[in-house]
């Protein structure tokens, strides 16, 4: 799903950023990408030491990683995403919980906080690391062998899809991640979002739609 291209960015002008000179002589923009879990250090192939923490405001605190890339436009989309992070007070929500398919899992939405059904408190609440990466195409995360670039990218392009899904219904991504990643079945997905079975089918086939169409829009860029 993620095209390295995709990313559009001024190329104009000073970057105001930390770059290398490769070994080909080329330069290297540094992109910072947002540590969250030991999972993502995985991903990367990364480790504790190869990252750094940055201070966002007077109270967030955030361990990131340098990626370098000669995609200058990756580099100042990431600067901007952290600028974003800063502004909107940036905070993740939903904590990880036993999975299905998969051992671990971002907690569904349709789960209350307040009603945690895995007796978890603000104090016990574990950081999401799980990505939704190609969720519509087959539910499943990048394979670590993919770029640090190719991953973060495709993290973004599900932003983007959750982004319109919620914007028609917020309950077709529901819909979706908890039939495709959870691995729920119809009957309790219907029975959580409070609507008929019909209903879920119907749901996560305009999940899928929009997939189609976003991908088809985003084609040639």
């Amino acid at each position: 799903m993620a095209r390295t291209n995709k990313v559009d960015a001024s190329n104009s002008g000073e970057f105001k950023h930390g770059t290398t000179v490769g070994e080909n002589g080329e330069i290297l923009y540094d992109a910072p990408v947002v540590i969250r879990d030991k999972a993502d250090m995985s991903n990367y192939g990364i480790t504790h030491d190869d990252c750094k923490y940055l201070h966002l405001g007077r109270s967030q605190r955030i361990l990131v990683y340098f990626y370098k890339t000669p995609n200058r436009a990756f580099a100042e989309y990431q600067w901007e995403c952290l600028n974003n992070m800063h502004s909107s007070g940036y905070n993740s929500t939903r904590c990880i919980v036993p999975g299905t398919r998969k051992p671990f899992v971002k907690c569904p939405d349709t789960n209350k906080c307040s009603q945690c059904p895995y007796g978890r408190t603000p104090e016990t609440k574990q950081a999401a690391f799980v990505s939704f990466d190609e969720l519509v195409d087959s539910g499943w995360e990048p394979a670590p062998e993919e770029t640090v670039e190719r991953q973060v990218i495709a993290k973004r392009e599900y932003e983007e899809l959750r982004a319109l899904m919620d914007a028609e219904d917020i309950r077709i991504a529901q819909a979706l991640e908890a039939k495709v990643l959870f691995g729920y079945s119809v009957k309790k997905i219907a029975q959580d979002l409070g609507v008929s079975e019909p209903r879920v089918y119907q749901l996560i086939a305009h999940a899928k739609a929009i997939g189609k169409e976003y991908r088809k829009a985003n084609s040639n860029k």
